[in-house]
């Protein structure tokens, strides 16, 4: 698989897997992976990744992640019917990298994902204004249940590294905020699709109930996106 932004070969440096003593500053711009900036994934250029030396390409799902976000790998065939969460870390040292894949529990971090998926779903309907004027009280119920939930049916299908630049905090390409490469590691989870609405459902319907001093509007603007909140998920 081809990440780069033009039909070109793709030709990498040898690195060392724990140090960065062997960088070169001059490094070429056609030999690296240049990725469009992703609000979801702050990798700006891929410098080596997992299996390089052994002829192997980058795992597609995580080149398609890191160019089109989660929504990239969940339009992949291969994950039909599932909704993909992808968990990262990153690191100056690559041991440190492959401890924490190793030592990776999805069971526990599942449900931390599942919930900031739930808050940003509810983001999406807000503008510049609090979302508890948008949703009243059922914002902060439903945000605050979901994280104190279990989800469960997740499966673990994927897991590797990458050395690359990445962004700043501020998401700008400035020189020094990609001047210094860092490893990550990248977890794939997957959970069919019906398991985890299921879950939601029933998590905002119980979170949602009994709610007091909402007014019309509030309560109209919480019934639609419960209504669509799968559609932009």
């Amino acid at each position: 698989m081809k990440l780069c932004l033009g039909v070109v070969t793709v030709l990498l440096f040898i690195f060392s897997c724990t140090a960065f003593d062997n960088i070169d500053d001059g490094i070429p711009e056609n030999i690296r992976f240049t990725l469009p900036p992703q609000r979801e994934t702050p990798v700006l250029q891929i410098l080596d990744y997992q299996n390089r030396n052994f002829g192997d390409a980058i795992a597609p799902w995580l080149g398609s992640y890191l160019q089109n976000g989660i929504s990239g790998p969940e339009s992949m065939n291969i994950y039909q019917g599932n909704y993909l969460f992808i968990a990262s870390m990153r690191s100056s040292r690559l041991p440190v990298i492959s401890q924490w894949i190793d030592n990776y529990s999805y069971e526990r971090s599942f449900s931390r994902l599942v919930a900031g998926r739930i808050q940003n779903r509810l983001n999406i309907e807000i503008s510049d204004i609090p979302p508890e004027m948008t949703f009243g009280s059922n914002y902060a119920r439903v945000v605050k249940a979901a994280y104190e939930a279990t989800f469960w049916g997740s499966s673990q299908l994927g897991e590797t590294w990458i050395l690359g630049l990445a962004a700043g905090q501020n998401e700008t390409m400035e020189a020094e905020d990609i001047s210094i490469p860092m490893y990550w590691g990248f977890i794939l989870l997957a959970v069919p699709k019906e398991t985890l609405e299921i879950q939601i459902v029933e998590l905002i319907s119980r979170a949602s109930s009994g709610s007091r001093g909402m007014t019309r509007e509030q309560n109209m603007a919480f019934a639609q996106v419960r209504e669509s909140f799968f559609e932009h998920f």
